[in-house]
């Protein structure tokens, strides 16, 4: 509080002690109906002293704080703003990332296309996560996401990188090297088969969620980008997929 402080304290105690003094009134009081209120100078007085007081409480503790603070007792008080809640990805993804099938750009990319295609191992279960991979290991391809039949949808390669998905095709627009500009999204189904709702409803959340992302022009099929060669992805749906 300091010296200036512990003054100001007593000059309050000070004038709380003195108050019957400084607030009695001048004249004699008589209580009657038509007895008028004196005029009661020492109240005046008093509030004056008071305020001063104050002033000079006040005075003494911000001068008190500002040495605490240059002798590093007390740090300033700083404005500090609430942190911004990072926006995250609701859409429930498991990484499964492979080891071979992609390669890492030397510069970022820019994605402005995604790829549908469909998936199956031809022997055993047709719908083994596991099969399906190592198939994909076996001929040095990939995907960036694999679609299960349950609507469970696994990441196989990050985004930024780039996937061996789409082999030789073209664009519409004349492009080629799709996988240089696009992800792949693998859905299982066999060739005679038909997708399940829940896969439905996963390929457009995770459509939605990339568009979100980044700059999606076109959503094709591989069969669209290499047609004569691939015709996947097999009786899929177009109407069924979102805007």
């Amino acid at each position: 509080m300091g010296l200036l402080g512990l003054l100001a304290t007593m000059v309050l105690m000070a004038l709380g002690a003195g108050y019957y003094f400084f607030a009695m009134p001048r004249t004699s009081m008589t209580i009657s109906n038509t007895a008028s209120v004196p005029v009661v100078e020492g109240v005046s007085l008093y509030n004056n002293l008071k305020d001063q007081a104050n002033t000079i409480k006040t005075t003494a503790e911000e001068q008190a704080r500002e040495t605490m603070i240059e002798g590093g007792a007390l740090e300033e008080a700083v404005s500090v703003p609430a942190p911004v809640a990072k926006t995250e990805t609701t859409l429930p993804i498991t990484d499964r990332l492979m080891a071979t099938g992609f390669s890492v750009p030397t510069k970022a990319r820019t994605i402005d296309t995604i790829v549908l295609h469909s998936s199956y191992n031809p022997e055993g279960d047709a719908y083994s996560v596991a099969a399906i991979v190592k198939i994909y290991e076996s001929y040095g391809v990939s995907a960036h996401y694999l679609i299960d039949r349950s609507g469970t949808i696994y990441r196989l390669v990050a985004d930024q990188n780039i996937a061996y998905h789409a082999g030789a095709s073209k664009m519409p627009d004349g492009r080629k090297d799709v996988n240089d500009f696009s992800i792949g999204i693998e859905i299982m189904n066999t060739e005679d088969g038909q997708f399940t709702k829940a896969e439905y409803e996963a390929v457009n959340s995770l459509v939605t969620n990339l568009k979100k992302q980044y700059p999606i022009k076109s959503v094709v099929g591989h069969g669209d980008i290499a047609p004569g060669r691939k015709t996947d992805p097999w009786n899929f749906d177009w109407k069924k997929l979102k805007e």
